[in-house]
């Protein structure tokens, strides 16, 4: 997903990976390696592309919007490691993760200490830095919350609850980006249609990642094995008639007929139930790009369009 054009996009991740790179821990810290082992490889840099885009469209000053930007994805990115040591994921932007290369001591470290670089390079914001500070907070709280809810839900999750954790999960950290901005440039505008809208991409995002845990062939899904809120999942046991016996097995600790259940989902209807809640959510996200405030009309716009491409190269993969 790109949020801006491709040229600016390119200059952009050159510039904040420059910066990354100045701002690294000392060579003489014991996080060196393992900071640079994780900007060997870069990842899209999504909300970083959202923080600096918005403050182009709100015409903040590069080097605020550039550090505004920094901030956003380091953030991103120490909830992606923390992540990984909760998920105990071995790999991370096709190398292993930093917890499986480094062990989980040296990661929780390096995602402390991009947690707090995030809140140094927000305060450089000299007008606005406590604001941003404040917000990153939030952001990560809300974050933690949504990321602890998805961790101890262990039973079949209706919809209700799986749309409040995925929200939870996703959503802080694609509002900061964009609110941050706002806050840098003083625009005292209502973001509540802005804030549904990304909400709703953040739903669309989870709900895609929920289709890719069980339908590609190639690895064991990892919500059934952990037994995580799945949208798919939730819809396999609240729509379809050919669940029988998942329930039992689902609120057991049996993990041998993961694969089992794995492929009786993925030939489901859930799959296309879960692709037209998908297509509604686009569809009500597109219809509030009009009620945002409108220098960020733009923003909303290419957000949603993003989102919308990317939905439809996974299909196209899928059915590949």
């Amino acid at each position: 997903m790109s949020p801006i054009k491709k040229n600016s996009n390119a200059d952009l991740l050159k510039k904040l990976y420059t910066l990354f790179q100045r701002e690294l821990p000392r060579l003489d810290s014991g996080l060196a390696q393992a900071a640079s082992y994780h900007f060997r490889t870069s990842g899209k840099a999504f909300r970083a592309q959202l923080a600096f885009s918005s403050g182009k469209a709100l015409e903040l000053p590069d080097e605020d919007s550039l550090h505004w930007a920094a901030a956003c994805e380091l953030l991103h990115n120490a909830s992606l490691i923390h992540d990984d040591i909760s998920d105990c994921s071995t790999h991370r932007r096709g190398q292993q993760s930093i917890n499986q290369y480094f062990g989980s001591d040296v990661a929780l470290c390096l995602g402390d200490w991009m947690v707090a670089k995030s809140f140094e390079l927000s305060a450089r914001n000299r007008q606005h830095s406590a604001k941003l500070v404040a917000l990153l907070a939030k952001s990560m709280q809300d974050t933690c919350h949504g990321q602890t809810s998805d961790l101890t839900q262990r039973t079949h999750a209706p919809i209700r609850t799986w749309k409040r954790i995925a929200a939870g999960k996703t959503a802080p950290l694609l509002i900061a980006p964009i609110k941050g901005a706002t806050i840098a440039a003083d625009l005292n505008e209502d973001l509540a249609s802005l804030e549904r809208l990304i909400t709703l991409c953040g739903l669309v995002y989870q709900a895609r990642n929920d289709i890719d845990d069980l339908t590609f062939s190639d690895h064991r899904s990892n919500d059934l094995h952990g037994r995580k809120p799945n949208l798919v999942v939730t819809l396999f046991i609240d729509k379809c008639m050919q669940n029988d016996g998942f329930i039992n097995w689902f609120g057991s600790n049996d993990i041998s007929r993961v694969k089992h259940w794995q492929t009786r989902i993925a030939a489901s209807e859930a799959i296309c139930r879960t692709n037209e809640l998908i297509d509604l959510w686009l569809e009500e996200a597109s219809a509030l790009i009009q009620t945002t405030p409108y220098p960020l009309c733009g923003i909303s716009t290419q957000l949603v369009s993003s989102v919308k491409q990317n939905i439809v190269v996974k299909r196209q993969r899928q059915i590949a």
